[in-house]
Order: C-alpha cells, then sequence, then structure tokens
C-alpha cells in the first residue's frame, strides 16, 4: 500500500525549492504553471521508502518550469523512491544531476538550453534501479561536452546498474562531444529500449561495458538517425544489441571495439536495420582477442562503401551469418547480397525500413539465432526474417519512424514465463508510476525488464549460459 503524508500544491510565487528542501517519506508536491529559478547553486535528498514514496509533479494540464541559474546545475539529487515528473528544466550547466540515486523515476520531462549535460549519473556515486522515461532532450552542451544523458564515470568509478532508459527523445545535441545516451565503463544490467536519438554530434548510443560477473546490458527497438559526426550505436562488450534502426551516421552504423580496458566478449548484435553510413554499416575492432561474439542476422545497407567490416578479425568461435545486405564485407562469408534500398524497404528515405513485398530479407534469417519479438514489439515467428522488423502484413503495422517520440508504445507480445509470468508489457507508458513510486509497486521492476529484453534474444543468449 502506498502512503501519502503530506500532499502540497505550490502556485507562482510559492518558494518552491523551500518546499523541495523539506520533503518527507510520503510527500506529493503538485506544481502549478509558472517559472520557478532556482536560488543558484541547489541540492537536495529525497529519502522516500518503497511504501511512502515522494512524489513531485506537474499540475496535469498545466507547464511549470524549471528555471537555472548560469554555471550551477538546476537540481542536484540525492535519494530513493521518489519521482519527478512533468517539467520543463531549462537553463543551468547539468539539468539534473544524480548523485548516490535508487529506486527512483525521472519522467515527462522537457530538458533544453543547458551549458552542459541533460540528466547525469557521474559524481562519483553509482545510480541503481532508475527509470529514465519518457523525457525529451535538445540544445545542450553550450559551454560543456553535451551528452543528453551521462550516466556512469568515465572512469568506472561510478556506476548506472539494474535501470531502464525507455521511450526518450533525444535531439540536436550540441557540445564539444554530444552523445545522445551514454552509459559508462562499469554499468551493468540496465536495459536502454524506444528510444529515439536524431542528430546527435558523437554517437547516438553509447554503451561500454563492465568486469566481473553481471547480467549483461541490452539495447533495443531504439532509432538512431543523423548521427553528425560518429557512430550511431557504439559498444565494447558484455551487450545485447537487437532489433534496433540506425539511419544515415556519418561514421559507422554500429561499431564494437574494445573500450577505457573493456574487452570485446560477449558481445551480440543481431537482427538490427542499418542503412547508411559514411563509413561501414558494422564495423568491429578487437574482436580477436574476445570470446562468445555473435554477428547474425542484420540487415546492412551501405552500397556505396562497406557493409560489414571485421577488423582484424574475430574470436574463435564467433558467429558471424545470416546478414543480408549491400556492400563489401570482410569477411565475405559473413554477408548475403540483397537487392536495392529502394526495392527491398518500403519507404527507406523517409526512415520507414520496413521490407517490402519480396524483399530478400523475408524469411531468410539464419535458423539457429533467433529472437521473439521485433522493433515494432511484434512477435517473430519462424522463418524469420532478417534486420529488425517481422513482415506481418504489406505496410508498416507499427510505429513509423519520424522525429520524435516513440508512440504508441510496443507493446511485448512474447512469452514472460522467464521472469515468473509477469505480463506487464517492457513498453507500458507508466513504467512502475503505480501511484506515484518508481519501483516494487506491483510492477515490473527495472532490473524485471532488462531480464526480459534478455529473455528474448533466444538463441542468441544461449552460448553465455
Amino acid at each position: 500500500m502506498i502512503e501519502v503524508v503530506g500532499a502540497y500544491d505550490i502556485h507562482a510565487g510559492d518558494d518552491l525549492y523551500a518546499r523541495l528542501s523539506t520533503l518527507q517519506a510520503g510527500d506529493t508536491v503538485t506544481v502549478h504553471a509558472g517559472t520557478y529559478t532556482t536560488p543558484g547553486f541547489y541540492e537536495v535528498t529525497w529519502a522516500g521508502t518503497a511504501g511512502a514514496p515522494i512524489v513531485i509533479q506537474a499540475a496535469p494540464g498545466e507547464h511549470p518550469i524549471l528555471q537555472g541559474t548560469p554555471n550551477q546545475n538546476v537540481i542536484n539529487i540525492t535519494g530513493a523512491y521518489f519521482t519527478l515528473d512533468g517539467f520543463e528544466i531549462r537553463g543551468g550547466s547539468h539539468g539534473l544531476r544524480l548523485r548516490t540515486v535508487s529506486n527512483s523515476s525521472i519522467k515527462n520531462n522537457v530538458l533544453h538550453d543547458l551549458g552542459d549535460v541533460g540528466i547525469s549519473c557521474n559524481f562519483e556515486e553509482n545510480c541503481d534501479t532508475i527509470e529514465i522515461r519518457h523525457n525529451e532532450i535538445y540544445d545542450t552542451g553550450h559551454a560543456g561536452t553535451g551528452e543528453g544523458m551521462y550516466l556512469g564515470c568515465n572512469d568506472g568509478s561510478c556506476h548506472l546498474a539494474n535501470s531502464t532508459v525507455a521511450n526518450n527523445y533525444v535531439h540536436d545535441i550540441g557540445g564539444s562531444q554530444g552523445d545522445g545516451i551514454e552509459i559508462k565503463t562499469s554499468s551493468y544490467n540496465n536495459l536502454v529500449i524506444d528510444n529515439v536519438i536524431v542528430r546527435s554530434n558523437y554517437p547516438g548510443i553509447t554503451m561500454y561495458g563492465f568486469q566481473g560477473n553481471h547480467p549483461p546490458n541490452v539495447v533495443t527497438r531504439n532509432l538512431v538517425w543523423h548521427a553528425k559526426a560518429d557512430n550511431g550505436i557504439q559498444v565494447a562488450g558484455q551487450i545485447i544489441v537487437t532489433n534496433n534502426v540506425v539511419l544515415d551516421s556519418a561514421a559507422n552504423g554500429i561499431q564494437s571495439k574494445a573500450t577505457a580496458g573493456i574487452t570485446t566478449s560477449d558481445v551480440t548484435i543481431a537482427f538490427n536495420t542499418i542503412v547508411g553510413a559514411g563509413a561501414a554499416c558494422l564495423k568491429t575492432n578487437d574482436w580477436a582477442a574476445g570470446t562468445n561474439q555473435i554477428l547474425a542476422n542484420n540487415a546492412v545497407y551501405c552500397d556505396a562503401g562497406t557493409a560489414i567490416d571485421v577488423n582484424g578479425g574475430a574470436g574463435t568461435g564467433a558467429m558471424l551469418v545470416g546478414n543480408r545486405g549491400l556492400g563489401s564485407s570482410n569477411p565475405t562469408a559473413a554477408l548475403s547480397a540483397a537487392g536495392s534500398v529502394a526495392a527491398d524497404f518500403l519507404a527507406a528515405a523517409t526512415g520507414n525500413v520496413y521490407p517490402a513485398a519480396g524483399s530478400p530479407l523475408i524469411d531468410h534469417a539464419d535458423a539457429t539465432n533467433s529472437v521473439t519479438e521485433d522493433f515494432n514489439g511484434t512477435a517473430r515467428t519462424a522463418p524469420l526474417d532478417v534486420g529488425a522488423y517481422e513482415v506481418t502484413t504489406a505496410t508498416n503495422p507499427g510505429w513509423i519512424p519520424v522525429e520524435g517520440f516513440k508512440d504508441p508504445l510496443p507493446v511485448n507480445t512474447g512469452d514472460n514465463s522467464a521472469i515468473g509470468g509477469d505480463s506487464t508489457p517492457v513498453g507500458d507508458p507508466d513504467g512502475g508510476g503505480g501511484g506515484g513510486g518508481c519501483c516494487n509497486t506491483g510492477r515490473r521492476s527495472p532490473w524485471g525488464a532488462a531480464l526480459l529484453a534478455a529473455s528474448v534474444v533466444v538463441g542468441l543468449a544461449r552460448r553465455r549460459r
């Protein structure tokens, strides 16, 4: 049972920040329309509990603005079991800087006009079991690196774990670097799903990896479009990358390489659709020294250049099978030829890379590797299709890529019995709100969602047991 202790309504002219500094477990703050400027450096601790979470929310239908001050983060947050829902957050340096945070939710916010990062957790303290869902982030990096999200520490001294980054729209990211979603070294068991990243400067999604015995990170069902100066998706190892659509990257569409001391072992890149890249659609580096590597059933269309570049070879027993597309391939056996971009997809020029009737992607996936769903959350049935989509109708039955949120959210139609039979879809738009608290409130927790996403990679995960 969720306990509500104090319920506070804040209106323009009230001292919002004084109220936010005194919240106790079970409090709810409803903020009405207005611009609320921080007093400069501002830091809070929101210590909710599982039974008495803290909720800070916009009033229904209203638009409160949290306005930062130059050279200061808008809010630094320490806490547990809190939800921050529905605000415009602008100005200042970092929009939201998380310190030690757990079992909490940041959702339905718009963050922009920032000197540096949109949402960060890189203060040498860990974030664990958090949900970052349905936020829009843009216009970052006026005076810094400018990532949309920077989660974990560059040297691995802090991490993000057991968390979900879902259904966010990150676009037009600036600064000296400007990754869309970056999750740093030592982070593990995180699910990055259903996000749309458009015109990032550095990679749309950057994932490093970890050492030790943890569940892998999972990157699935995301759209990365127009990475301006780098790769679409960049990963190291200890990761599953499936059912993503990557379009028009300046460098490689998807690349795996050793980074920050993390090897390229235990990496699966499968059932993705990549169209157009300045370098290669798929590229690997440093795989020769790794183990448990799968590059399977990807649709890779870089007809003017390189479809697959396994630079330096792959590790013993690596599985490079079932990929189809256009462009050169090293090794040649890793790729089967396709037709053309115009013929094989419905409307690739506008982002609709659902396979057209007669596409060689249909029914040609390697049968030894399988997933249970596609980019739309549609159930896959044998014989499976190559790439991010399973063709079930003549036209795309799901969300057609556009610049904006991936709405409505797709629904997982696979068997959820692997995590105890909880049938709540991964794409649940409420995502664990459950009366305002983040987690353990009768809905799937973020780590349950990650286990589900990993379980859908049926054949691909088998070699890690």
